[in-house]
């Protein structure tokens, strides 16, 4: 019997999305079979497509990468048949091709996935908190001007605010 169903599949990682997504779509290149269509980065999406074997007549597949919290994001991947008989003609390929993305794709996470999010954190660190520096400043501001600290205690303080 022929199995009627498009294939889907979910994965989650403990990696933020734009270092799944890097592995995403190094994952993809080494998968034999499969063409990327296109890539949306701003979507984090990439649309790939397979050929005609003995055994199907091709699928289309899409896979989104999605943030699931802080430090961790899902893949969610699709894959159907090219022809109006859906996946009847596939004889399993779409199932396959669910489970050869999210494996590659976990493999490569192993392999880069501690060394990738480093990069991230250090390429683009968590935003200081401006307001907590001006609100410091400005309790700052008010103690010289009530006269509880001295210009030099105040330069001092600034200072170590500021970072210097």
């Amino acid at each position: 019997m022929f199995d009627t169903f498009d294939r889907k599949g979910d994965a989650e990682f403990p990696f933020p999305k734009a270092v799944v997504f890097r592995a995403l779509r190094e994952a993809v290149k080494s998968i034999r079979g499969m063409t990327v269509e296109g890539v949306d980065e701003m979507a984090s999406r990439i649309e790939l497509k397979t050929g005609m074997s003995a055994f199907s007549w091709g699928e289309k597949i899409s896979v989104t990468v999605v943030s699931s919290g802080a430090e961790a994001s899902m893949i969610s991947v699709g894959s159907g048949a090219k022809t109006i008989f859906g996946s009847a003609t596939t004889h399993g390929k779409n199932k396959q091709n669910v489970a050869d993305i999210i494996g590659q794709t976990s493999a490569v996470l192993q392999r880069h996935g501690a060394e990738w999010a480093a990069q991230l954190t250090t390429e683009h660190p968590a935003p200081s908190s401006s307001k907590s520096i001006t609100d410091e400043l400005v309790k700052l501001v008010a103690l010289r001007d009530q006269g509880v600290l001295t210009p030099a205690e105040f330069e001092t303080q600034k200072q170590r605010i500021l970072g210097r």
